[in-house]
């Protein structure tokens, strides 16, 4: 079963945002689960919340075009970076989801699905990674086929809520402005501030932190340091004609790392822990609205 476009089900989703409260002491604990747990505990439960992941054309520099391979996992080869940081990044997140709230799922219950399954419009919530490596480049990234971008527009104006995420530098941006362009033509791309409802919808959220991405700001040698003035944290929208926000995009941050390097150990917690109360907010914020 899967969460459908049905009033009654917005009625009960909104209620969890009202029922719901994580103390500020559980709030600055979260998401020490102690182990990696063998997902196997969970059965083949199919639960009512599933987390789907966006798999995108993309474009075709360097003999990458298609869909690819998945890079891990099963795949092989080149390919697109749709999948990065799939699939641990939704199981982490899913336990954030369902340790911290009362939605139904668990850490089994994802997938990716091609954006004209016509299975898309029984989701609720999109995540989809636009990550062009190297940065500013043709090689990797969305490039979205007509059929593609009509179904997302669909998506949306049938109530769903697409995230992006992993942007860095002007180049990125550059570049996700110009692929939300192709999908809203008609639409103005806004920048939100913390005074939105969607960062107090269900964590209180007054400063928009910068996730630290592993092949960006540590470990791997990255460009930039953590909190540079020069790559502020900032996150964009494209809105419905009723200021209901439909696609959010994170720029100079990358949740997808604060949420796969949970059980890190050199990954700073409180980058993890940021992640998963932004992306909760933004979770709830969808089933809400």
């Amino acid at each position: 079963m899967r969460i459908k476009y049905h009033p009654f089900h917005r009625l009960i989703l909104a209620g969890f945002a009202c029922l719901l409260f994580a103390s500020p002491a559980a709030i600055a604990q979260a998401l020490e689960f102690g182990s990696d747990e063998d997902l196997s505990v969970y059965g083949n439960e199919i639960t009512d919340f599933i987390l789907v992941r966006g798999q995108y054309t993309n474009y075709d520099g360097g003999r990458r075009g298609g869909f690819g391979m998945r890079r891990r996992g099963g795949g092989g080869g080149g390919g697109g970076w749709w999948d990065t940081d799939y699939p641990e990044a939704e199981e982490n997140f899913l336990r954030g989801v369902q340790r911290y709230t009362n939605i139904d799922t668990n850490p089994r219950n994802h997938e990716f699905i091609e954006l004209t399954d016509p299975h898309l419009y029984e989701n609720i919530f999109l995540y989809m990674n636009w990550k062009r490596v190297p940065i500013g480049s043709s090689y990797s990234g969305p490039n979205y086929s007509p059929e593609e971008i009509e179904a997302l527009r669909e998506f949306m104006f049938r109530g769903g809520f697409v995230m992006v995420d992993d942007f860095w530098g002007q180049p990125h941006l550059d570049d996700m402005f110009m692929e939300m362009a192709k999908i809203f033509p008609e639409r103005e791309i806004v920048k939100l501030d913390t005074s939105h409802e969607i960062f107090h919808v269900f964590f209180d959220i007054d400063e928009v932190a910068q996730v630290p991405g592993r092949m960006v700001t540590w470990d791997f040698g990255g460009f930039m340091n953590l909190d540079d003035p020069n790559y502020p944290p900032e996150v964009y929208a494209v809105l419905d004609d009723d200021g209901r926000v439909m696609m959010v995009a994170n720029y100079n941050t990358d949740l997808g790392d604060g949420w796969e390097h949970t059980f890190y150990k050199g990954y700073p917690t409180k980058s993890s822990n940021d992640a998963y109360k932004i992306a909760i907010n933004f979770l709830i914020y969808a089933f809400s609205h």
